[in-house]
């Protein structure tokens, strides 16, 4: 029976929360299919089956989970579908009906819901044929059947046992083989709480996508409170109260870890980039594939040439021993695609690839990342960061090392600046660059070198085109 573990899908990862089962326990699934949604310390993705089979669910969602744990089981082949047999004699209709199957329109309104299950010890389970109804429609993601040996879970929060669900309240549209909403799990977890259908929700993120805050403000359009969790609470009469997203605690606490216990300290300088401009603009006319390199591409491209030249920048400090690494994996932090926080999609083996392969894989790693769904290996294994805020018009900045690398370059934005030319005064393109060191990796020297052949790599960008050593 194949397994279904918490997966670790960075290196800083130690535990992942199921936020929603999209298969039901007991539900036949097929390999390739999503099985859950993860969140993880830097971003929530999919899971999928490995084989066919029948899910068999072992940890409920909400449930945090240490990386490697057992979380479900893919058995052998669904059970076929039993006739439901008719009620004993002695028994009104509907008393085989097991709890939470449906909104009980049999029962008069006045009469009191039975106390949940759990609440008493349960009665020795009938002979399955008579008490279990055909199996019709799988019920909402999360939902247990009653007698599967877990307690029944509700389908939301405050809701009484049995009431109706809110349509697509799970992230799909609504009918039958209807397109999947496009919504972050947060979203979809948020929409199954508060009764929203998120069908008649226009996402503002990416392509559409739903997030939080559009569902937090339909939830207050139809009168509906959003929970303590996924709005501010007042602390004040001028102050709000937030929690954080897992995401945000962490970088919140590696951040901090990272400015007390590494020694910091920054090496600037400023590089002409007309020819890197220019040269930008005619690969986008000329190169097939080359229409999106951007200047993040080309720095990408110089850092990793000058890491190869410096291999004491593609460094660690570990346990008191410097760690080198072979592999030029370097990692672009970028904004989620929406609220705060910070992600560091990785590019591997950059050494290995030309300027064209970088800006189609960088894209292609930030996209996935933004979307929830990072690959295998999007999030982990990066020697060295760049942190690009230029286009939002910052001049110069330093960043904070992203441990267990010994350093981070931040780049500021392409301006106009007067600069000497031959003895005379002209205007050119500058940009500011800062590298952020790990005092323990290695030193000023070595810093200021790395700083002067990327500046020379940029400066002189036809140099970037030259093919990589394979």
């Amino acid at each position: 029976m194949p397994d279904v573990n918490m997966p670790k899908l960075s290196d800083t990862m130690e535990e992942g929360t199921v936020l929603e089962w999209r298969k039901q326990d007991g539900e036949e699934v097929h390999r390739g299919e999503v099985l859950a949604e993860i969140e993880s310390d830097k971003a929530s993705f999919e899971i999928e089956s490995e084989a066919d089979g029948v899910l068999h669910i072992v940890v409920d969602r909400g449930q945090p989970v240490p990386v490697g744990q057992l979380i479900g089981r893919i058995g052998g082949e669904a059970p076929a579908a039993e006739p439901k047999a008719p009620a004993r004699p002695e028994e009104p209709a509907g008393a085989a009906e097991p709890a939470g199957q449906g909104e009980r329109g049999d029962r008069p309104a006045e009469e009191p819901a039975p106390e949940p299950a759990a609440a008493e010890p349960a009665p020795e389970e009938p002979a399955r044929g008579a008490a279990e109804p055909a199996r019709e429609a799988p019920a909402a993601s999360g939902e247990r059947r009653a007698g599967s040996g877990r307690p029944e879970r509700r389908e939301a929060a405050g809701q009484p046992e049995g009431a109706a669900r809110p349509a697509a309240s799970d992230g799909r549209a609504a009918g039958n083989g209807a397109e999947r909403v496009r919504a972050s799990p947060l979203a979809r977890r948020l929409a199954g709480e508060l009764g929203v259908d998120l069908a008649a929700i226009r996402g503002s993120g990416p392509d559409g996508r739903i997030v939080k805050e559009d569902v937090v403000a339909a939830a207050e359009r139809s009168g509906r409170p959003a929970p303590a969790a996924a709005r501010p609470r007042p602390a004040g009469p001028d102050v709000e109260v937030e929690e954080p997203t897992r995401m945000q605690a962490t970088i919140a606490r590696r951040m901090a870890e990272s400015k007390t216990t590494v020694p910091h300290f920054y090496v600037t300088v400023e590089a002409l980039v007309d020819e890197a401009v220019r040269l930008r603009h005619q690969l986008k006319e000329m190169v097939p594939n080359a229409d999106r390199v951007t200047m993040t591409d080309m720095l990408t491209r110089a850092c990793a040439i000058a890491l190869t030249r410096f291999p004491e920048v593609n460094a660690s400090w570990v346990d008191g021993r410097f760690q080198r690494k072979r592999s030029v994996n370097i990692g672009l932090a970028v904004p989620p695609a929406k609220g705060l926080g910070l992600l560091v999609p990785v590019v591997h083996d950059v050494d290995r690839k030309d300027l064209v392969q970088i800006s189609i894989e960088s894209r292609q790693v930030i996209e996935r990342a933004r979307s929830g769904k990072p690959g295998a290996g999007d999030l982990e294994g990066g020697t060295f960061s760049i942190s690009n805020l230029g286009m939002y018009g910052v001049d110069e900045f330093s960043a904070i090392i992203n441990p267990p690398e010994s350093a981070i370059l931040a780049v500021g934005q392409i301006r106009d600046a007067p600069v000497v030319e031959d003895g005379r005064l002209v205007v050119g393109k500058v940009m500011r660059m800062t590298l952020s060191v790990d005092h323990r990796v290695f030193y000023g020297a070595t810093a200021a070198q790395f700083m002067g052949e990327v500046r020379r790599l940029v400066e002189n960008p036809v140099s970037l085109l030259v093919p990589p050593d394979q």
